[in-house]
């Protein structure tokens, strides 16, 4: 749509024709009835079109004057310029180091700043490289809109008002950003997350998304959450941190109202494994712990010494196919029963690795450094100076804002490799009876069984295509070919002989006589498992 210059301007609008490429600044100003006649009569050699004019709905702008440091705000670009300006001024007023505890607090006050030691907590949809703390709670609070969160923690009067101005139709609700809509007509409430998606770099990274306007059938309500009590407050937590903004779906954490408050711990300590001791060379990684910087290494060796003296038994079901009477894994590393991560967000299940499998020593690891049963194992251990070491893992989950949660329900499949080739490919050391995998199980033994010979006397190619040895000699069907002549079969099209014997193995039975006629041991069970794929 064209832009509507306004014509009361003196000189503006002949000057700014003859600028190519320069922007008004006021692009949109509907023209007043009462001066444009008085325009026309100086300007009547010069006749304008009449231009559609697009007129905006004035909004709600922040007051200018700061609440918290009582200062003017330069408002060049709105809103921005404000929630900038009180980013800065909370950061003053260190606001951001309940959310984001600094790893150097001395006296209320962060010792290094520009030490690049932290990261965004987003880091599927955001940046992943290093930012010193004073760049990292500005980036949480423009970026990610954490100043609104901080905004709907302060009661100072006339704060609600300044974050309703700011965020115009985003209710702040315990540190989770949410909007909650009121449609007329039905009366039901729906909730949409109105946090702009903010994704790597590129040009369309640099786009603002800015909240919508509130419409006149919608009714937007901003709440301040209440501040709980003492009584309130998780006894697990270790330094009393409120989890930040976290685009995870919420997970419920158990109460241990029973377990006494854990020590703060000292960031940054070095020691040796408080199981093992770091003694020999089989426990060299437990030696030199770091609860600051090494805490993924810290968490993996102390999974690997409990999952050695048997602590995950108890919590980590490794199904009951693979159990013994006393609840016992029968096989441990994978080769005939494997396990999939029973948590849908979980690394393991998503991107390149997705639908990893794993044996069950692996699986309880992983259960323990990802899904946090390590706190669970840790907190039963009475040894002297763990409580410490647990405080610092929980501190570090709840500054990732990740709840603990219970285990799902076991997810196990038995796999074998073939007993004809032993297991020569990748494929065959991991044939599955689950789900879709059974036709990969039957294709392979029926390929399988195709190099021994078997399909000669049961499908015989004919002597058009037998050589003096009786062996065929069109294996690929370059000159003969065969069909498939079973009553209700899709497949119409012609075959060399090798696809006509495996398809007839595959599709329609021949495979459970050769596995019956086999008197290798296993062979016949394997037949029994498939013949329900076969019945009508």
């Amino acid at each position: 749509m064209p832009k509507s210059v306004n014509s009361s301007t003196s000189g503006r609008g002949l000057s700014q024709r003859g600028q190519r490429g320069r922007k008004s600044s006021h692009p949109y100003i509907s023209e007043d009835p009462s001066t444009a006649e008085v325009d026309r009569g100086h300007q009547s050699s010069q006749v304008l079109p009449s231009l559609p004019v697009k007129t905006e709905v004035p909004s709600s702008q922040p007051q200018s004057t700061c609440l918290l440091c009582h200062q003017e705000m330069k408002m060049a670009q709105g809103v921005n310029d404000a929630r900038h300006h009180y980013g800065l001024c909370f950061y003053n007023e260190g606001a951001f180091h309940k959310l984001y505890p600094p790893l150097d607090l001395v006296d209320g006050r962060v010792v290094d700043e520009v030490g690049k030691k932290y990261s965004c907590q987003h880091t599927e949809t955001c940046t992943k490289r290093k930012m010193g703390y004073r760049e990292l709670c500005m980036h949480m609070a423009t970026t990610h809109m954490v100043v609104g969160t901080l905004m709907a923690m302060d009661d100072r009067v006339g704060m609600d008002s300044v974050l309703a101005s700011l965020y115009p139709g985003v209710e702040y609700k315990g540190g989770k950003t949410e909007v909650r809509v009121k449609v007329e007509k039905s009366g039901q409430y729906k909730t949409a997350d109105s946090t702009p998606l903010r994704r790597k770099r590129g040009p369309a990274s640099r786009v603002k998304v800015e909240p919508r306007p509130v419409s006149s059938p919608r009714i937007y309500s901003v709440s301040v959450p209440v501040r709980s009590t003492r009584e309130d407050e998780d006894v697990d937590d270790p330094g009393a941190v409120s989890p930040p903004h976290n685009s995870k779906p919420p997970k419920v954490e158990p109460k241990a109202e029973d377990s006494p408050p854990l020590p703060t711990p000292r960031i940054d300590r070095v020691h040796n494994c408080l199981v093992c001791g770091g003694q020999g060379k089989a426990n060299k990684e437990g030696r030199n712990l770091n609860m600051g910087d090494g805490m993924q290494d810290l968490k993996y060796h102390y999974a690997v010494c409990y999952y050695n003296e048997g602590a995950f038994m108890d919590l980590v079901d490794p199904g009951q196919e693979n159990k013994t009477i006393g609840g016992e894994a029968l096989e441990l590393f994978g080769l005939r029963f494997k396990y999939k991560c029973p948590f849908v967000t979980c690394s393991r299940n998503t991107g390149r690795g997705a639908g990893k499998m794993m044996g069950y020593k692996e699986y309880s690891i992983h259960c323990g450094v990802a899904h946090h049963l390590l706190e669970k194992v840790m907190a039963r251990d009475k040894r002297e100076g763990l409580n410490e070491v647990r405080a610092a893992i929980i501190l570090e989950r709840k500054r990732e804002g990740i709840s603990w949660e219970e285990m799902p329900e076991v997810q196990v499949e038995e796999v074998q490799s073939c007993l004809l080739c032993n297991g020569e490919t990748k494929e065959a050391k991991n044939l599955s009876f689950a789900g879709d995998k059974r036709l990969q199980l039957r294709y392979h033994y029926a390929s399988c069984y195709y190099e021994s010979g078997v399909y000669l006397a049961k499908y015989p190619p004919g002597e058009q295509n037998m050589d003096q040895e009786g062996q065929p000699r069109d294996v690929l069907g370059r000159d003969i070919k065969y069909s498939c002549e079973v009553t209700g079969c899709t497949i119409k099209r012609k075959m060399g002989y090798k696809e006509f014997c495996i398809h007839m193995s595959n599709e329609h039975g021949g495979l459970l006589d050769v596995l019956r006629e086999d008197g290798r041991p296993g062979l016949s069970d394997i037949a029994d498992r498939l013949e329900e794929d076969f019945e009508d």
